[in-house]
């Protein structure tokens, strides 16, 4: 059973105070509309994404759905990071067009740290909306994020 699916399960055979529902309905919503942005940016099945020094590197024809990940791994980290500035760096490269990428980068200018390239690679390989999901909820839980926190996020991009 799916996450969405228990929450529709258990919503009409459990009695809720007012915060709890609404709790639980906000949740579900998040889900849904997790899912639904990863099937709009579907996950070619044969791609394996990596992370590396200069975050994700690819054909541009790759990135819609990896875009998706980083988008949903920026708004984690600042809130993580109580609300600080994290840049989403879109980058067109230099070296031709079939060589493009997206990095993460933390509010001094840094390189993301490395326990946060693995969930950015465990996002980007997500194999389904519902695997994406679990994939939020795992790094809202491993991290102890607030989901509360407002989160602030910069793009920019590179068009050598």
């Amino acid at each position: 059973m799916t996450a969405i699916e228990w929450f529709r399960f258990i919503w009409g055979r459990t009695k809720f105070n007012n915060l709890t529902r609404f709790v639980l309905m906000t949740i579900m919503v998040a889900a849904e509309k997790i899912i639904d942005g990863a099937v709009r940016h579907p996950k070619p099945a044969d791609s394996v994404f990596t992370y590396g020094t200069a975050g994700f590197r690819m054909a541009a024809n790759l990135l819609d759905p990896v875009m998706y990940a980083v988008g949903l791994l920026a708004v984690l980290r600042s809130k993580k990071l109580n609300g600080k500035h994290i840049g989403v760096m879109i980058t067109a490269s230099h070296n031709g067009p079939l060589d493009n990428g997206v990095k993460l980068v933390e509010p001094l200018g840094e390189m993301l740290i490395p326990s946060w390239e693995i969930h950015a690679i465990r996002l980007a390989n997500a194999s389904s909306g519902q695997d994406l999901v679990e994939c939020v909820n795992s790094i809202i839980a491993e991290e102890k994020i607030d989901m509360e926190q407002s989160a602030n996020v910069v793009v920019g991009r590179d068009t050598r």
